[in-house]
């Protein structure tokens, strides 16, 4: 099998004939690291996206400033019929930060309703194709992450503070921004549905001490069954992106339709192990980050833990591994050895666990 076979055999639940070894493009080091990578068999994702969006009728207003770290700040203004909204973004290397948030209070609400229904999608598949063969074998192109309507209230267009603010004073205005935006939500997944992808993560981020389990299984589950229903008759996986503590959150998960959770992050970074995980998620593939903290340490500490993860995997079905969020240095000195590491470890099956777990966090045993 090619890197690529190896990973979609993972997604599919089943048993690839070797170890799936990933990482994310925004990962990649660049240069000779780049094919050090690909001649370890490493299937490179490349993040990409299956549509563009236009704002007819929307006028924006483009404004950068330097900041005193040297980065850009950016204002983006975007005048409706309605009203006006404004965010400002930090613009890092790698990563934004949300400076200012497009919903300010609750003279806000017409103005976000008008700029939500005025966004329109169309394919724009050549770059997604371009990105999905862009390493032949070696690669995949995974489609822009699609959140239930209520997480981009709060993450995209709202922030934690306001939205729960507003949802203890103005509730129905924010039931009724939930309705326009699902119309928007709807068309996102059904345009990747229609697309050349071959899975979609269509929710993730979701922080249960802030969703909680009655607002998740009101206003997220609905959607993540619509979603998987769309993707699954159109003959792709469908998962969630779950790269935070998972243990609260899990039981709620277990019962959804997906197909695989992308970004586990097993300890000591998060508090769901890998065997609990598969324990608990009989049915769903585990795609795991290996832990970012893990790469302050030596390369052979790296490999002990590598060794236990890989242990609990057993026998290794459903079951990918790499490296999907940021790491420190962004592993500079560490990231080859670690996937010289998973080289060497990547015959299936994998033994199965024969101790405890000495990766625990908590409460946490195996």
């Amino acid at each position: 099998m090619t890197p690529r076979e190896q990973f979609l055999c993972a997604l599919a639940g089943e048993m690839p004939d070797r170890l799936s070894v990933t990482i994310w493009n925004n990962k990649l080091l660049g240069g000779a690291f780049d094919q050090q990578l690909l001649d370890l068999g490493v299937c490179i994702i490349n993040k990409s996206s299956v549509y563009r969006r236009s704002l007819p009728g929307i006028k924006t207003e483009i404004r950068d400033r330097t900041a005193a770290d040297g980065h850009t700040i950016r204002e983006t203004t975007f005048r409706t019929p309605d009203g006006n909204l404004t965010t400002v973004e930090h613009i890092l290397p790698h990563t934004v930060w949300i400076e200012k948030y497009l919903f300010s209070d609750s003279r806000d609400y017409a103005a976000l309703a008008a700029l939500i229904a005025a966004r329109t999608y169309e394919h724009d598949l050549k770059k997604f194709i371009d990105d999905d063969t862009m390493y032949g074998g070696h690669s995949i192109a995974r489609p822009t992450v699609i959140h239930s309507p209520m997480h981009d209230l709060m993450y995209e267009f709202m922030g934690i503070e306001n939205f729960s603010i507003e949802w203890a004073e103005n509730r129905h205005l924010v039931l009724h921004l939930c309705e326009v935006l699902t119309g928007d939500w709807r068309r996102r997944v059904q345009l990747t549905a229609s697309s050349p992808a071959r899975y979609a993560t269509i929710d993730g981020n979701t922080e249960f001490t802030i969703v909680g389990e009655e607002r998740f299984l009101k206003y997220y589950f609905p959607c993540i069954e619509e979603a998987c229903e769309i993707m699954h008759a159109a003959g792709k996986f469908a998962g969630a992106h779950l790269d935070g503590h998972n243990r609260r959150i899990a039981p709620l998960i277990a019962k959804t339709s997906l197909d695989y959770i992308e970004s586990f992050t097993p300890p000591p970074d998060c508090d769901l192990s890998v065997a609990e995980a598969r324990e608990i998620w009989k049915d769903k593939s585990l795609l795991v980050h290996f832990p970012s903290s893990l790469h302050l340490y030596d390369t052979a500490t790296m490999r002990d833990h590598v060794e236990e993860i890989l242990k609990q995997a057993a026998p290794g079905d459903r079951f990918s591994i790499g490296t999907s969020e940021d790491v420190p240095n962004r592993g500079v000195t560490t990231l080859l050895p670690l996937y010289r590491i998973l080289n060497d470890l990547s015959k299936l099956p994998l033994s199965k666990v024969t101790q405890k777990c000495e990766i625990t966090k908590g409460d946490i045993t195996i």
